[in-house]
């Protein structure tokens, strides 16, 4: 079978540029660092990739939302001791109270302005805000303020909760209603519950003589503020259970990514050593080529007539 010059000449053309081609992608994939540069490359491997990201993606955001429950849970912590620190000096208070018969009127005075220090600065605390400026003891309404100056409450009794795995999901915190207004009284009157800022403010209605009996009332004070802390040290329990698991879990999830971003890169990213060895071996092909195009167009029968 006879060939033409320039068939010839065009099939040499045509396979330079293959090769070319080759070396150009080659170079892309160096630049780039992926092993496919489009869909098309491997469809099957790009689907993987989409997959992959989309479990990384989802399990990122697991990770910043156990990190938004820690901070929360932490500050919560750190709330409830102070609390709990409050509440243990007005039962000293209240004990002290009771010894009516060693106590003048401007013991009691005295007595009577550190409950209210300590009853403005539990309302402070139960007002608590995180760096989001949310109240950590609102729930649902983290924009409400949890009591008002009245010492109504004024969040909500449903707890927020986050999505902190596939299938798991934690408390930010702890109600307010619960820590600090739910609180089963020793009052033999209804109702059965009151806010512990009612029932200091009881206490310095007796120590100030507008409420009667005396003992009797203070008495219902120091049995109140012993379930305040009995609560204030269940929501603690709470708390490091929840810290616990949060722990766990961000273990968990950073396991999880590991894994995932490891196949991830082993689907999508590039084999430099042998992509470099590749690329060498496809340019030095292209090289050939070129020189050995040269000569070729330099054969023709007209040199030697």
């Amino acid at each position: 079978m006879r060939i033409s010059t320039s068939w010839a000449q065009q099939l040499s053309v045509n396979a330079m540029l293959n090769q070319q081609a080759k070396v150009s992608n080659t170079q892309m994939q160096l630049s780039t660092g992926l092993k496919n540069l489009t869909p098309a490359d491997d469809p099957i491997a790009a689907k993987k990739v989409l997959d992959f990201q989309q479990h990384i993606d989802k399990t990122t955001q697991y990770q910043e939302n156990v990190d938004v429950a820690k901070s929360r849970n932490g500050l919560e912590g750190s709330v409830l001791m102070n609390s709990r620190d409050s509440l243990l000096r007005a039962r000293d208070l209240a004990v002290q109270a009771l010894n009516e018969g060693v106590l003048k009127q401007e013991d009691k005075t005295a007595i009577a302005e550190e409950i209210k220090q300590i009853q403005s600065h539990v309302l402070a605390l139960a007002n608590t805000q995180d760096a989001n400026g949310e109240y950590i003891f609102s729930g649902a309404l983290s924009k409400t303020p949890t009591f008002d100056q009245t010492y109504a409450f004024q969040g909500s009794q449903v707890q927020r909760e986050l999505q902190i795995g596939p299938e798991r999901r934690i408390a930010d915190g702890d109600l307010g209603y619960t820590v600090f207004k739910d609180i089963p009284t020793a009052s033999a009157a209804p109702p059965a519950t009151r806010s512990i800022f009612a029932t200091l403010e009881a206490f310095v209605d007796a120590l100030e003589g507008t409420v009667t009996p005396y003992h009797g009332t203070v008495n219902e004070a120091l049995a109140d503020i012993d379930s305040t802390l009995e609560k204030v040290g269940e929501a603690e329990a709470r708390v490091g259970a929840r810290l616990r698991a949060l722990d766990d879990q961000t273990n968990q999830n950073e396991s999880y990514l590991i894994s995932m971003q490891t196949t991830l890169s082993e689907v999508k990213d590039l084999d430099y050593a042998e992509a470099i060895s590749r690329f060498e071996m496809d340019s030095a092909v292209l090289q050939a080529s070129q020189q050995s195009f040269s000569k070729v167009q330099q054969l023709s029968l007209f040199n030697y007539l």
